[in-house]
């Protein structure tokens, strides 16, 4: 552990503290807090992991992480995805599987340091279920509203509408999130490790396989999605009370 002054042992000992509460705190948004909170911390006094009494190897490692079960994936999870790779300092591929038959099945899966990760699946399982209770009742209210029946093409229409505008204000959400953070200074934070890059180009060939976005077809399902997508307060305990 490098020598430090007084100052530096106070800070250090508080990070270690917020460090400790982000890992044993059973309240996920506490936790995530504690977490970020260590974080900034730590970028503002200019300490590395190496300088905190904790296990640094663990805190470094480069790991993949599976987030779904290999299954058919749907656009709007690799969307999700995308997104949250692109907010949680993670990368994210597709693991493939061939099964009995003839038919590939596929899974999520991010890769980047431990930390990071488990917060990155955390989130993306968050928004997962919050997109499906959403769009589902979403659905259920626009056909008592219309008082019409049931069409499997309709609900596909309302349903991809909805969940196409959740995820652009989810994403606008999280964009105003990381303008925030570079706006304080915090630039480190919503940067993707170099080791992590380094890793997936060694270990991740091959093209990303494309996904197609469906177009929207109910204008007010669309902006009810979006406006849904970047209020919902993205905790455990929220997303339960729904």
């Amino acid at each position: 552990m490098a020598i430090v002054d007084e100052r530096n042992e106070k800070v250090i000992r508080r990070v270690k503290r917020l460090l400790a509460l982000s890992e044993n705190n059973p309240n996920e948004e506490e936790a995530q807090s504690a977490f970020v909170m260590a974080q900034r911390i730590m970028l503002e006094n200019d300490l590395s992991i190496s300088e905190i009494d904790i296990d640094a190897d663990n805190q470094r490692q480069v790991e993949s992480g599976q987030v779904t079960i290999h299954k058919k994936l749907y656009w709007w999870e690799r969307k999700l995805a995308n997104i949250m790779a692109g907010n949680f300092r993670v990368k994210n591929f597709i693991n493939w599987k061939r099964q009995q038959t003839s038919n590939r099945k596929s899974a999520i899966c991010f890769m980047g340091y431990e930390s990071d990760v488990n917060l990155a699946k955390e989130m993306y399982l968050l928004a997962y279920e919050a997109i499906l209770h959403y769009s589902n009742k979403y659905v259920e209210d626009y056909y008592m509203d219309h008082s019409i029946n049931r069409k499997r093409r309709i609900t596909i229409a309302v349903k991809n509408s909805y969940m196409r505008g959740f995820l652009e204000g989810l994403e606008s959400k999280f964009d105003d999130q990381i303008e925030e953070l570079r706006s304080e200074g915090n630039t480190l934070m919503v940067l993707i490790p170099k080791e992590v890059e380094e890793k997936f180009a060694e270990e991740i060939t091959g093209k990303a396989v494309p996904f197609r976005v469906p177009s929207v077809e109910e204008n007010h399902a669309y902006h009810q999605g979006y406006e849904d997508g970047n209020l919902i307060d993205y905790t455990k305990s929220t997303i339960d009370e729904k």
